[in-house]
Order: C-alpha cells, then sequence, then structure tokens
C-alpha cells in the first residue's frame, strides 16, 4: 500500500459558483483522509448555501473507500431532502466506477463517465482535528448513509454499523 504523497488539503477542492456547489476529490479517498469533507458536508447541511447543484468531480481519484462513499451517499441525501436534482458525478477511473455501481450510487447520483471541461476557481478544504470519537461518529454516519442508499448495502454494512454503535457507546 502506497502512502499518497497528497495531503489531504490538496485532496478536497470546493467552490460554490452561480448556485452550484463543486466539489473536486483527488487521490486516494480514505476515512483517515476524510475529515475535512465530513466537515464541509456537514457545514453545507447546517448553513443551507444557496445551492441548486452539486457536481462532484472524481476525476482525480484513485481509491475511495466505503467511508468516503457514504459520504458521498450522505450528500445526495441533503439534496433529495432540500428538492435539489440529483448531483452530478464525473468519474473516468474504471475501478472508482466500479465501486460506485457496485454500492448503488447510481440511483443517488447523475454518474458521468466522462472528463470535467469546467475550470472553476476552487479553494482547498482544511482537514479537521477529530477526536477518535468524532472520527468514529463519521465513520458510523457514512456508514448508515450507505445502507439507507439500498438494501443491498444493509447485508454488507450492517456488521460494521453494529460494530461501530457497540464501540461508541
Amino acid at each position: 500500500m502506497s502512502k499518497d504523497p497528497m495531503t489531504e488539503q490538496e485532496q478536497i477542492l470546493f467552490a460554490c459558483i452561480d448556485n452550484c456547489c463543486y466539489f473536486k476529490l483527488r487521490g486516494e479517498l480514505r476515512y483517515t483522509n476524510a475529515t475535512g469533507m465530513d466537515d464541509l458536508v456537514e457545514r453545507l447541511f447546517r448553513q443551507q448555501p444557496d445551492c441548486n447543484q452539486v457536481v462532484v468531480d472524481l476525476n482525480e481519484a484513485s481509491f475511495m473507500d466505503s467511508t468516503y462513499i457514504g459520504l458521498l451517499a450522505s450528500l445526495a441525501r441533503y439534496c433529495q431532502q432540500q428538492q435539489l436534482p440529483r448531483p452530478a458525478l464525473f468519474s473516468t477511473h474504471a475501478e472508482v466506477n466500479a465501486l460506485l455501481f457496485s454500492l448503488c450510487l447510481d440511483q443517488a447520483f447523475d454518474i458521468i463517465q466522462q472528463p470535467t471541461q469546467h475550470a472553476v476557481d476552487m479553494v482547498p478544504v482544511s482537514a479537521q482535528h477529530y477526536s477518535e470519537q468524532q472520527q468514529g461518529l463519521m465513520i458510523l454516519r457514512a456508514h448508515e448513509a450507505l445502507i439507507a442508499l439500498n438494501d443491498s448495502n444493509k447485508s454488507q454494512f450492517q456488521p460494521v454499523v453494529d460494530l461501530l454503535k457497540q464501540q461508541l457507546e
């Protein structure tokens, strides 16, 4: 397992332009570097910005773990709750796409297997310092979002959720 030389700050880029929220996620996306994304999504839920459309660019993502995919599921659920259009997700990486489809993200996102053309000025999102408890809660929420997305994810992730709940008591 190679260590990704990209810092978390370079992995998550964000912009909100003309009522469209853009997320660009790059490199190896793991729970160990997900605090910035989790914090950003949580803040968006709380602040309810003037965001009428969400676009996620995964074209530079080389790997995603289930926690990160759960964060994307949370983002899609937020769009649904706000009665926004389904978010668009751009991804040309075959392994990432296989994972997205296997975990039913195509039911929550319009997955577009093409490079992105937009040149948007984006700001890096900093890592947040989470306690072990906060990190555990983030992983729990992400996996609960995956289960909520589709029943077929339940058999895969319910044991993880049950174990996390036990550990976080």
